[in-house]
């Protein structure tokens, strides 16, 4: 099971969405659609409360990147891993004070996965979020733009990795 954070631009039925349900994943998507960073957290907190006894892979892209490794840094007991797709670490907004600061939370295996062709997130910002991180977090680089369609076969990968498949 994936708990599937979707990106500023994005939507519960987006691209990524599609492939993933499209590959054999079960993935639940909760709409943040128009919604602060905080509303979609709170949106997430249920859903992976509701979830909890499957203890999902927690998957988020950009925007909703930032909101997965906020959440993971603050309940990594819901969840048997994270996978973040680049990651917005340089946005700060409520709940999240400084989002420079946030890490990998000890013992919860975390996947960050960013385009070397980035022109939204800039790459620094993962590479110092698994730096900071404890060795349970690890960067895959990857030629691809922001939305990382090209790479889905890697994200696919990680995900198999975390689900323990």
């Amino acid at each position: 099971m994936i708990l599937w954070a979707h990106g500023l631009e994005g939507s519960p039925e987006g691209t990524k969405v599609r492939l993933l349900r499209a590959a054999g994943f079960d993935l639940v998507a909760p709409d943040g659609r128009d919604l602060p960073l905080a509303d979609r957290l709170d949106g997430l907190l249920a859903e992976s409360a509701r979830l909890a006894s499957q203890r999902p892979v927690l998957a988020g892209s950009s925007y909703g990147g930032l909101a997965c490794a906020w959440l993971a840094a603050q309940h990594p007991e819901r969840f048997r891993g994270v996978l973040l797709l680049a990651p917005a670490l340089q946005w700060s907004e409520p709940p999240v004070a400084d989002a420079g600061a946030l890490i990998a939370p000890p013992g919860l295996r975390v996947i960050v996965i960013h385009g070397t062709g980035d022109l939204v997130v800039p790459l620094r910002t993962s590479r110092s979020y698994v730096d900071r991180s404890g060795p349970d977090a690890t960067m895959q680089e990857v030629e691809d733009g922001h939305p990382l369609i090209g790479s889905m076969p890697v994200i696919e990968a990680a995900l198999h990795t975390l689900l323990g498949l």
